[in-house]
């Protein structure tokens, strides 16, 4: 009886897609200040970018090479996948079944996100204060911390004026780079499933639902 309880509620998010908004943190209620943030879609790969100016109260997470940046990107996923210069089926293979260790990926942005990913999908949504300082606090737990309170630079990033950073969490199927996307959005209260956005095209697709498309993704 719990098997096949399990099985309909697992049933009914994938064919209805997407959860509902969070009351009190999304939509931003009407003259509330709104924080404005953009999905980006890379086509394998989905990121979060975030205004500098915005992160007042999270100074982990402008680590000293990003001071200068008007924005910054994050990213999160396996870390010998995301490191790796060339595609492996091992790695592929390893990072899907096991749980693997995790990098943060930052990007330096200095210009607009259509200028920085002019190739890339684009999604541009807006939060309330409330739901923006809870994706803030989900992305900053997602960082190792050495014993001094610092994140831990792990080399040189794969595009654009970049670098990685050690994660505490662990990269397993059906936690993908995608789904913790996803969840950062869910986490300020956004309409979206993250067990439903294992892909990227998942993930862009659902935010669609409830944010402003800037530059459409073309999928293969």
């Amino acid at each position: 009886m719990y098997f096949r309880l399990s099985f309909i509620l697992i049933y009914f998010v994938f064919v209805t897609g997407c959860l509902g908004p969070v009351k009190n943190l999304y939509p931003p209620a009407p003259g509330e200040l709104i924080k404005t943030i953009y999905v980006i879609s890379h086509g394998w790969h989905t990121g979060l970018v975030i205004d500098t100016k915005d992160l007042t109260n999270q100074k982990r997470l402008i680590p000293d090479f990003f001071k200068k940046s008007t924005s910054v990107e994050f990213g999160w996923g396996d870390e010998g996948f995301y490191k790796s210069k060339e595609f492996s089926v091992w790695k592929t293979v390893k990072a899907a079944v096991l749980p693997t260790p995790t990098v943060l990926h930052l990007v330096d942005l200095r210009f607009s996100v259509v200028t920085h990913f002019p190739e890339s999908g684009i999604i541009q949504v807006d939060l309330s204060e409330k739901g923006f300082q809870k994706l803030c606090a989900y992305i900053e737990s997602s960082f190792l911390i050495d014993s001094k309170g610092n994140v831990i630079e792990s080399g040189p990033g794969i595009y654009g004026r970049s670098r990685f950073y050690r994660s505490n969490e662990s990269y397993f199927f059906p936690k993908t780079c995608n789904v913790w996307t996803a969840s950062a959005l869910r986490t300020a209260g956004c309409p979206i499933t993250p067990v439903y956005a294992i892909r990227s095209e998942n993930v862009f697709n659902q935010t669609k639902n409830f944010g402003i498309v800037i530059q459409e993704m073309k999928y293969d």
